[in-house]
């Protein structure tokens, strides 16, 4: 009896084999690639598609292909995070430093996401983003963030000075969150083809990332209003006087246009209580007695 997922690579493979093997022939013609795919874009330009409302967030199995069917996941939470002045990074004249920078950042920059069970992690030019979603997506997520914050702090900025010349830019990683509905489908051809999430988490976290400079962290207004009622995620420790304060202030991210309007995080994980701390958010706890009487003092 046959495997059915055998036959379907079989399938994929054949496909791909395929649009090679008429892009070598002597018969090939781009004018009439490009006017197939004119033919294909109308086609899909006006052609109704189905979106199906998901509560659960799919695995890329699920997702399809050549169906016009999106699946539409809400309260999504996307984490996106890359290095300034990655232009440094010059494979050519400099391709020992660049290759082991790049591996030292988007390596553990994976790593850390996957601490945090999000749903989907991509590697994106020099750095990568996760989505993610469910239950304590959103302290998941800022967990995540706050930890590459502090890897980049901590870490990347120091080894950057330690083993680079001092020609080498001033780098680190940059981290934005943005929340929101996503639609999701693959693109392509078999064997060829590619999850994409189209919606404005991904697109605002990456601009969110962008406004920032190294070892920053800026957040939406919508994702700062969901973490601001907790404790941990809006007052600090209270090291090293033992009185918490807030730890955000306001910053403009142009390129959000109306959605401007952003906050940033003013601190890290703190080396005595950093591990309490997140313990606490990811196990759901969100109220602390000193901010209550901080905040009753006042």
């Amino acid at each position: 009896m046959s495997d059915p997922s055998s036959e379907f690579n079989l399938a994929s493979f054949k496909e791909a084999v395929r649009l090679s093997e008429a892009a070598k022939s002597s018969s090939f013609s781009i004018s009439a690639a490009l006017a197939e795919q004119q033919e294909e874009a109308s086609t899909d330009i006006t052609s109704a598609v189905e979106i199906e409302d998901v509560e659960k967030f799919p695995s890329l199995s699920d997702l399809y292909l050549e169906k016009r069917k999106w699946l539409r996941i809400r309260n999504v939470v996307a984490v996106s995070t890359d290095l300034k002045d990655s232009t440094a990074l010059n494979f050519d004249k400099y391709a020992q430093t660049s290759a082991r920078l790049y591996q030292a950042v988007t390596g553990s920059v994976v790593r850390l996401f996957s601490l945090f069970d999000p749903q989907f992690i991509a590697i994106q030019g020099d750095g990568a983003f996760a989505l993610f979603h469910g239950e304590l997506a959103f302290e998941r997520a800022f967990c995540a963030a706050a930890s590459i914050k502090k890897f980049s702090l901590a870490s990347i900025g120091p080894l950057i000075d330690e083993k680079f010349s001092d020609s080498f830019p001033d780098s680190g990683l940059k981290t934005g969150i943005a929340s929101g509905i996503l639609v999701a489908k693959k693109v392509g051809v078999r064997g060829t083809n590619e999850p994409i999430w189209a919606g404005k988490p991904v697109n605002f976290a990456s601009k969110c990332a962008q406004g920032a400079d190294r070892h920053e962290l800026i957040v939406t207004s919508a994702v700062y209003e969901k973490l601001a009622p907790n404790d941990y995620i809006d007052y600090s420790c209270g090291c090293p006087n033992g009185v918490p304060y807030p730890l955000w202030g306001e910053i403009e991210v142009e390129k959000l246009g109306k959605h401007s309007n952003c906050m940033r995080l003013g601190s890290n994980w703190c080396e005595t209580h950093g591990d309490e701390f997140c313990r606490a958010i990811l196990d759901g706890k969100k109220t602390r007695e000193d901010v209550v009487r901080t905040a009753a003092a006042a």
